[in-house]
């Protein structure tokens, strides 16, 4: 199976080199797509630098839009989504995450990064707090149990770990140690930040809400598919 690398990325000009030259160096990855959120700084330059498929949207639609859009040009069935803001990415980190899925021993493997024995225990083993790492491969079947309404801004995250379960494929989470990874209030100042970190808590946290308490998933009625945002392409 071929394996299709997406790099949803917002003005990642620190970092998306370093995520780049991992990727194209894996033997393991056939297609690396990044797929610009309307950045406004080198992140398409940087890109269009390396032998990768760059899309270019025009303006910022969001996390799950871009991810989508990514999803849409993949040629593979194998979708390996990466954050473009991580630093020490090592073949072994791209290995440990692949090889589940490669290897049908799970349809989708999240990579949670290492926040110390006590922490990984309460997050992953006790179930406290939702596993909401970007850094995930799967199949497509996978991807495509996700209703299009779900398919937004930071909401994607948590509605393909809800439906993946729901539809009965099987999921897995891959602790990855020693991988770096800029904070919002780095990239973006710190009230900027702080502002993007409430933003994304409260959509997930009413995201939640509504996958298992309302259930609003259950309705038949579906969502009209946003206009295609403009972009451009670079192959």
């Amino acid at each position: 199976m071929g394996t299709s690398a997406i790099i949803a990325a917002y003005n990642e000009e620190k970092t998306i080199a370093e995520v780049l030259t991992a990727l194209t160096k894996s033997g393991m990855i056939d297609e690396i797509i990044v797929v610009s959120d309307g950045s406004t700084d080198r992140t398409v330059e940087i890109a269009r630098s390396f032998d990768v498929t760059t899309i270019a949207l025009r303006e910022n639609r969001g996390k799950g839009y871009a991810m989508r859009a990514g999803v849409d040009y993949a040629r593979h069935d194998v979708l390996f989504f990466v954050d473009g803001d991580m630093f020490n990415v090592t073949d072994e980190h791209i290995e440990s995450l692949l090889r589940p899925v490669l290897r049908d021993e799970c349809d989708m493997n999240i990579g949670v990064r290492s926040r110390g024995p006590i922490r990984n225990f309460f997050h992953l083993q006790m179930k406290v707090g939702p596993v909401l790492s970007g850094i995930r491969v799967m199949r497509r079947a996978v991807w495509e149990t996700v209703p299009l309404r779900y398919q937004e801004r930071f909401k994607i995250e948590a509605a393909l770990n809800f439906f993946c379960s729901r539809a009965g494929y099987r999921q897995q989470q891959t602790v990855i140690y020693d991988l770096g990874h800029l904070i919002k209030e780095n990239k973006r100042g710190i009230g900027p930040g702080l502002t993007a970190r409430w933003e994304m808590s409260r959509e997930v946290f009413l995201l939640h809400w509504d996958l298992y308490v309302f259930e609003m998933w259950r309705s038949d009625v579906e969502q009209e598919p946003h206009p295609v945002a403009e972009y451009d392409l670079f192959e």
